[in-house]
């Protein structure tokens, strides 16, 4: 008996030591690579610049966004009504902000402009809910709080949408009204849809000071997999949009890098970057310049942890 467990022990081993070599090979090559997908788009991979795990109260950050010299995240379906701040030197935990009068039902991602952190309570993965929430976090009233460790804000206001082209009963798995992808470009705020249906995206345009709207995709693009979240520079007019393909045997995540013209993404100028390590990324963040940061959920890839990229 004792020999026949060292000798399924062996196995295990042996095997366990081939995927971390393909894996590594892989990753070796990450830097480097470019290729064309069968649509002739150009795809480059990126190796991250460097990354750092980040508190387990964020096991499952889902957004990102940045003011008064504080990264800020937020947890995923489920989780408490909080923003929660870290230092962008060390990504340690400094600060958390809860939001009484907001409900986490499934958030998903941050935005931002001069004067709200948006929280994009929109996330749908089964269908069942007719009508999404975002909610507007005034900027002032997060300053205000200066370094207080645990703070609360009351004064949040809540924008309440719903779908224009939702019809009938639809099925809870393959369906294309999930939404975790929001940014501000100009005036509105952009909503992006993740389709596990078709594997494209639908563009839905937010008023930001309207209380309650329907809303109708206003174009669909072929991004080939599920969009997670999304980032617009105006210094750059470029769009980030972040997502995952499940279409390999790990799954691979990736960023389009988009121009924005006539107030619509241009896909003419879409370049896809896939990422590296593997990772479950869920959030982006412009930093600057081609700098951009992603955060990842605790997962069987990594534990939760940001990272740090930088465009060719």
């Amino acid at each position: 008996m004792n020999n026949l467990i060292r000798q399924k022990f062996s196995a295990k081993l042996l095997l366990n030591s081939k995927i971390m070599a393909v894996l590594l090979a892989i990753s070796l090559l990450a830097g480097c690579s470019s290729s064309l997908n069968a649509s002739g788009v150009k795809i480059v991979t990126l190796s991250a610049n460097h990354s750092h795990n980040l508190d387990p109260r964020l096991d499952e950050i889902s957004g990102l966004a940045t003011s008064d010299n504080k990264i800020w995240g937020i947890n995923d379906s489920g989780g408490e009504a909080t923003l929660y701040a870290f230092d962008p030197q060390t990504y340690q935990l400094i600060q958390s902000i809860m939001l009484p009068r907001a409900l986490n039902t499934d958030w998903e991602d941050l935005a931002q402009d001069s004067h709200f952190i948006y929280v994009a309570d929109t996330g749908n993965n089964f269908a069942i809910r007719q009508s999404l929430n975002i909610y507007k976090v005034p900027l002032d009233k997060i300053q205000a709080k200066g370094a207080a460790e645990v703070a609360s804000i009351t004064d949040t206001q809540v924008l309440t949408i719903e779908y224009a082209d939702r019809k009938g009963i639809l099925p809870r798995k393959s369906h294309n009204f999930d939404s975790e992808a929001l940014t501000v470009v100009n005036d509105k705020l952009w909503l992006f849809s993740k389709n596990r249906e078709d594997a494209q995206t639908k563009l839905y345009k937010i008023d930001r000071g309207r209380r309650e709207q329907l809303v109708a995709p206003v174009a669909r693009y072929p991004v080939d997999g599920l969009i997670t979240a999304a980032d617009y520079s105006a210094a750059n007019n470029k769009l980030l949009l972040l997502g995952y393909s499940a279409r390999t045997v790990f799954g691979h995540s990736f960023v389009w890098v988009v121009d924005i013209t006539d107030d619509l993404p241009d896909w003419r100028s879409a370049i896809k970057y896939k990422l590296f390590p593997y990772a479950q990324w869920e959030s982006i963040k412009w930093q600057g310049g081609k700098r951009f940061l992603v955060a990842a959920e605790d997962s069987v890839l990594s534990e939760q942890k940001i990272a740090e990229f930088t465009l060719p």
